[in-house]
């Protein structure tokens, strides 16, 4: 066929014709055999050609791409920017990820070097924490995972301008500082993501992000959470194997696991309305 090697299509010998010229079949028929082998070797619009060599895009983007679904299919850039894995991922070389990643099933690293998880200050801590986050806290050298827990059942919220001062049916357990994630309320300016101030066993207060309309006539409900640290090995100096370290404050209540025991070092403060249940035939034990 006619084409160069940039793709050009050029007529065969004897073309154009010369206007008083005989066609003859010979001429005929090489042309169309010739321009029907170019038009075969060609794309189709309808999706009918498959290729047989690499596409070269000539540094040009593939637009209006359809979002693959199955093995085979190309993604396109949502799909890449913020992927959704169904099934196993597997790197065989170094992943780095500068985005919101969701695994939507287990991930295993069968490889025999390490995973760097995220690494921080108190500070620097998520703005909107969810269950199951884990990090490294710098401020306190340890490992330490996010909680979240249902909250007590709301009575009232009312306000005086941006500051809404929410009552409980019974202690709440919570502390000043606390961030509470609230929902579902009448007027919606009570909703939101807000850190507490506790004015009392069953108060706290929080500043909204406008004046609501009146006192809460649907009362919603909340969720609270808290950053604790990981347990692990004993630590110390130089690699030494010395200090394990407990708090000193139960902020949530707490039921050990069954058939096990606990122990802790005191002094040890319970908060008021938190409850810590220590099952039959199970012990704990504060030095």
């Amino acid at each position: 066929m006619s084409r160069n090697g940039s793709g050009t299509y050029t007529l065969p010998a004897g073309n154009p014709v010369v206007s008083g010229t005989v066609i003859a079949t010979t001429w005929a028929n090489n042309t169309m055999n010739d321009l029907a082998s170019a038009m075969t070797d060609s794309v189709a619009a309808d999706g009918q050609t498959p290729m047989t060599g690499p596409l070269n895009m000539n540094s040009n983007k593939v637009t209006n791409l359809a979002t693959g679904t199955i093995s085979g299919d190309g993604i396109n850039f949502t799909q890449f920017n913020t992927p959704t894995f169904g099934g196993a991922v597997v790197c065989s070389s170094t992943l780095t990820v500068t985005g919101a990643t969701v695994l939507s099933s287990d991930t295993t690293m069968s490889g025999t070097g390490q995973l760097k998880i995220p690494n921080g200050t108190t500070g620097q801590r998520s703005a909107t924490p969810v269950s199951g986050m884990i990090r490294f806290n710098s401020t306190l050298n340890s490992y330490e995972g996010y909680t979240s827990y249902t909250g007590a059942t709301i009575s009232t919220i009312t306000f005086v301008t941006t500051t809404a001062t929410l009552t409980t049916a019974t202690a709440h357990g919570l502390n000043t500082g606390n961030t509470v994630f609230i929902t579902g309320t009448t007027p919606a300016a009570y909703s939101g993501t807000f850190v507490i101030t506790v004015t009392g066993t069953t108060t706290f207060t929080y500043t909204m992000l406008s004046t609501p309309s009146g006192n809460a006539t649907v009362m919603g409900s909340y969720v609270y959470g808290s950053w604790a640290q990981i347990g692990g090995g004993a630590t110390g100096a130089g690699g030494d194997q010395i200090f394990v370290e407990n708090g000193v404050t139960v902020t949530a209540n707490y039921t050990l696991s069954t058939n096990k025991n606990a122990m802790s070092v005191g002094p040890i403060t319970i908060n008021s309305g938190v409850t810590v249940t220590v099952p039959s035939g199970q012990r704990w034990v504060i030095l």
